[in-house]
């Protein structure tokens, strides 16, 4: 039997210093992740230490809203593991296969934003007016994919993100407020869909799913059994959760710590 862990990344399973929380002490902290020689993203050593052990006996597959390039930078969490076979990066638009991205998906991705008309050529434009606005410090491209803004937090209201919402809901975009990021992302790149390829494609028999923000809540929903950190914006977005998903007792890193003893648990 093939069970499928997917999970996000940032702010599930890893943690940037400024995410992580307060609770565990510098000692207790493992770097997986570099840029320039520092140490940008971190796991409890115990919840480290859970990943390699659940490894042998289950298939992990990485599901991120980063690049291929971003996601390479996580080293430090398959030091001692086999690096997944398959990873979900740019929120769906492509799927690794040993490391490539495979064509036949992200062709068929490109086909669908093409008809619905959702390229970013179309969003760019309309941003002119939100880039002089004194919440946006900078908009971003994630390759050809999607576009996310890096944001003043102090002056970005939750009516600003509302009305952002609404303005590109209506052209077919789907938006996420994390942290200093607000992701504006084709309805057609998403998580979920990527993720029912990849089970397709391995035969996966069980699908347990893990994520914290409106971009993972259909994968998460989806799944046989799903997580959410209990800081996710999914939770407080998603109305009522069914009982296949569980919201985790902790926040920050030791949220990540827990899903994947859940995870162990579900494996005894």
């Amino acid at each position: 039997m093939t069970i499928l862990f997917a999970s996000d990344l940032d702010r599930t399973l890893i943690y940037s210093k400024n995410s992580r929380g307060q609770e565990v002490s510098e000692q207790d902290f493992t770097a997986v992740e570099w840029v320039e020689e520092k140490a940008t993203a971190f796991m409890t050593n115990k919840g480290l230490q859970l990943f390699k052990d659940i490894s042998p006996s289950i298939t992990f597959l990485p599901v991120t809203t980063r690049t291929a390039e971003q996601y390479n930078r996580i080293t430090g969490l398959f030091n001692t593991v086999e690096k997944p076979k398959y990873a979900i990066v740019s929120n769906g638009a492509v799927i690794l296969e040993d490391g490539k991205p495979l064509k036949e998906w992200s062709d068929k991705v490109i086909a669908q934003m093409q008809h619905n008309r959702t390229s970013i050529e179309d969003v760019l434009p309309q941003l002119d007016t939100y880039t002089k606005n004194k919440f946006v410090l900078k908009v971003m491209q994630a390759e050809s994919w999607f576009v996310y803004l890096i944001i003043d937090e102090q002056a970005f209201s939750i009516e600003d993100f509302e009305s952002l919402s609404q303005i590109f809901y209506q052209q077919g975009f789907t938006l996420s407020h994390q942290g200093r990021k607000v992701y504006i992302m084709p309805t057609c790149i998403n998580k979920s869909t990527a993720l029912q390829f990849v089970k397709e494609r391995i035969a996966a028999n069980t699908v347990i799913a893990a994520g914290d923000s409106m971009l993972d809540f259909d994968m998460v929903l989806n799944a046989d059994y799903g997580f959410i950190p209990s800081h996710g914006e999914a939770i407080h977005k998603g109305g009522h959760l069914p009982s296949h998903v569980s919201i985790t007792n902790h926040a920050g890193v030791l949220a990540g710590e827990e899903i994947l003893k859940k995870v162990s648990d579900y494996l005894l």
